[in-house]
């Protein structure tokens, strides 16, 4: 590949305001056949020399290499309470404090000032600052605003196809001006994902995808990114199961995902990708009906950066490729996942492993730090989590609030950069300062890595952590500035592996017959064709159907109709692939009503193990699904049942015991007619000596209690290892009266203490704030 963007000007723009059915078969801008899937964030513009940028306005969708991209993540859409999609500028900043939600708003930032939606998904704007009248002298400007699809809305403007609103000035996409994202990426052939969620907006996921109100909210709002032209979906809920910033986890959680996960496929349609970002911990993973996920799933996209930093309590690796004796837990690394997926039959090239274009620091209590060296941690404000207890490095890289872009770490000195041999990654020392991070070597061996075992590729976040313009700037408009001359080294490196040795080659043609029509359970039977210009070997595969391949490039399609008693339309996804490049379409079954109801038994889905402690209640969420969709009742062997808008939870009292113990819970379900049964083994911790609880190999979700040194504690979010007492992910058990203050202890929102005989209430978390100070943390009532 060409590397080094050498360009004066973006030609050429896609007319017309929608994209809505950009072809599926577009083919992706690298000529090898791996993904390279990058995240391009909507808040990286504003950062400028600070953050490692030449100017203000680089970090954009023109200063990304698209001959090596070839999958973008434009991120992030939120979800707000009401289910709803928003834009990623208007997340609220105080989510991260206990009862704070996320109000509904626009789609797109209505405000071209303030935020860079519209410069970086329309491209250069013309503002219209009032809307045009019906007279010849306006007539154009009046064409302009219909033809993009404005009317005029009070005082302001609504775009009817994706209904968003705001105040003047309309915003236009230029004549002849600078493209945006989408149009961009179509005259490239790179596609663009519309990515939801991320780490501060994912409060709202498992409310969402538990209730039908919401999710067909939810679902209505794709329709509107669908029209705004992009490619696919790509899901960021973390974490489903374990909860995240502000909300706790639920095991429901998982089979909402994959339902989620269906209704996402069924509305966008199975020409479209979905993908989704997961986590690296397989913890985090086991969860899942894995092989439900893959019928409906384009992509998994795991997260294998994150896993060390300002929360660990030793100086370990950001994106380790492998273990390595300093590690404080086993496992947290791209081979151990690699193998742990495989052993669960996730098919190879539905993996993308990430690729972190950005470091980690952290300060030691060491005067010289070094690999697993203990990190000294103290209470610091972030600006998207707020106060944590971290060891998180701001002395070095307060601008990245300690995870510096690969960019600014090249050109920073004073750095003693080392190797780890056994974890094939760099790392870097300065004094007590410890940094972990990725370089050109280090890529290129996870690259081969991917390569080698046949992955699908990489996520890289984020497309400008690495990059760095080596000619001049033009400016389009007020905002929009585009470098003459590019380079980006990591994204470049992974290119260089990906396409050694690797010939161009073309997708294949793919042919279906038309509508097909069967009765009610009947088989039958079609054929399909493909050719390869390429001369490739084609394989047919088709989630709905059994594909018999013939061998001369045809294959027979066999498809079993549902039982239904009324007509329908069904359809049978059928997909080609040469290897490199694939090719779906679908073929339209019409099948006939029998008249007569056949019941089928429900189809149930549980987790197949749960844990709980010694004493403690745990919560088994169940869901099932009724192909007639006949009423459900549900019931256990032991435990509590309680109906839900998705199943039923069942809530388990684990016995007080000082051993380790599994109990069996037996989950029926039953129509009326048929009922299916599933076990789901309860794994109790004893409890431990001297009546503590606490374990420091178990996770802990928010919520969790437990009891340490004779004290009850409870878990504010998900924590493993953090010991109570010490850490401010556990907070102290209140027992409902008001005791006196303490410097000691943790307190979080609304626990109420006396201190010099005057009352008062917190007003968020807070350790060791003296009450009395009006601007502090606590409030006199």
């Amino acid at each position: 590949m060409k590397k080094g963007i050498n360009k004066t000007k973006v030609a050429g723009i896609i007319a017309g305001f929608l994209l809505a059915g950009s072809a599926a078969q577009v083919q992706a801008a690298p000529a090898h056949n791996k993904n390279v899937i990058g995240y391009l964030t909507q808040w990286e513009a504003w950062k400028g020399t600070s953050a490692g940028f030449s100017v203000k306005g680089e970090a954009t969708h023109l200063n990304v290499d698209m001959d090596i991209y070839s999958i973008l993540n434009f991120s992030f859409f939120g979800v707000a309470k009401d289910g709803t999609l928003h834009s990623g500028d208007l997340r609220n900043k105080d989510i991260n404090k206990p009862d704070s939600v996320q109000e509904p708003g626009p789609l797109l930032h209505p405000d071209v000032y303030s935020s860079w939606d519209f410069h970086i998904l329309w491209g250069e704007l013309e503002y219209i600052h009032q809307y045009p009248v019906n007279e010849p002298w306006d007539a154009e400007n009046l064409a302009k605003v219909t033809a993009q699809g404005f009317v005029k809305s009070g005082k302001g403007w609504r775009h009817e196809p994706t209904g968003i609103e705001g105040n003047m000035p309309i915003p236009l996409k230029k004549e002849g001006g600078a493209p945006g994202l989408i149009d961009l990426a179509n005259q490239k052939g790179v596609k663009v994902m519309a990515s939801l969620g991320g780490w501060s907006m994912s409060k709202h996921f498992p409310e969402m995808a538990a209730d039908p109100v919401k999710k067909e909210r939810f679902l209505n709002d794709l329709d509107k990114l669908m029209a705004l032209g992009f490619h696919g979906i790509d899901i960021d809920w973390e974490y489903p199961g374990f909860g995240g910033m502000n909300f706790a986890g639920d095991p429901a959680d998982f089979a909402n995902f994959e339902q989620l996960m269906e209704d996402i496929r069924k509305r966008i349609g199975p020409d479209k990708l979905l993908t989704a970002a997961f986590s690296a911990s397989t913890a985090k993973l086991e969860g899942f009906n894995w092989p439900r996920l893959v019928k409906s799933m384009d992509y998994f996209n795991m997260m294998t950066y994150d896993l060390n930093g300002g929360w660990s309590n030793v100086t370990a690796h950001n994106a380790p490729l492998y273990p390595y004796p300093e590690e404080e837990y086993a496992g947290l690394d791209l081979d151990t996942l690699r193998i742990w997926m495989a052993e669960k039959g996730i098919p190879s090239e539905k993996i993308n492993f990430g690729a972190a274009f950005y470091g980690r620091g952290v300060q030691t209590t060491e005067a010289e730090a070094y690999l697993g060296a203990p990190t000294d941690k103290r209470m610091y404000t972030m600006s998207v989590d707020g106060p944590l207890l971290t060891a998180v490095d701001v002395d070095n890289w307060k601008e990245f609030e300690g995870s510096p872009n690969y960019n600014y770490i090249v050109k920073t000195p004073g750095w003693e950069h080392k190797w780890d041999a056994s974890a094939e990654v760099p790392y870097a020392v300065k004094g007590k300062y410890f940094l972990s991070y990725d370089d050109v070597p280090s890529m290129k061996k996870k690259a081969q890595y991917i390569v080698d075992h046949d992955l699908g590729g990489v996520i890289v976040w984020q497309v400008h952590g690495d990059i760095k313009c080596e000619g001049t700037f033009i400016n389009h408009g007020t905002k929009l500035k585009e470098c003459t001359k590019l380079s980006s080294p990591l994204a470049e490196a992974i290119d260089d592996v990906f396409s050694a040795d690797i010939t161009p080659n073309a997708a294949p043609e793919l042919t279906v017959p038309a509508t097909q029509a069967a009765q009610s359970g009947e088989t039958i039977s079609f054929s399909v064709s493909a050719i390869d210009a390429d001369g490739d070997s084609l394989s047919f595969s088709s989630p709905e159907a059994q594909i018999t391949d013939n061998g001369n490039g045809t294959a027979t399609v066999t498809y079993t109709a549902p039982n239904t008693a009324t007509d329908m339309v069904t359809s049978v996804m059928i997909k080609v692939t040469d290897g490199r490049k694939s090719v779906t379409k679908s073929v339209v079954v019409n099948v006939k009503g029998s008249g007569v109801v056949e019941n089928t038994a429900p189809v149930l889905t549980a987790p197949a193990t749960v844990a709980v402690e010694s004493g403690q209640d745990v919560v088994i969420s169940v869901a099932a699904t009724d192909a007639e969709g006949d009423n459900l009742t549900y019931s256990s062997s032991i435990g509590q049942v309680v109906a839900t808008a998705s199943g039923a939870d069942i809530t388990v009292t684990a016995p007080i015991t000082t051993e380790d113990v599994t109990l069996t819970v037996v989950v029926t379900v039953t129509d009326g007619q048929a009922s299916v049964q599933q076990t789901v083994v309860v794994n109790v911790t004893g409890q431990a000596a001297g009546g503590d609880t606490w374990s420091p190999t178990t996770e802990y979700s928010g919520g969790d209690s437990v009891i340490y040194n004779g004290i009850t504690y409870v878990a504010q979010w998900w924590t493993k290892g953090e010991t109570p007492g010490t850490a401010a992910v556990w907070v102290e058990e209140t027992t409902g009266e008001i005791g006196n203050w303490s410097a000691n202890k943790a307190y979080v929102a609304g626990n109420e203490v006396i201190f010099e005989g005057n009352n008062y209430r917190a007003k968020w978390w807070t350790k060791g704030n003296q009450p009395g100070d009006v601007n502090g943390p606590w409030e006199r009532i």
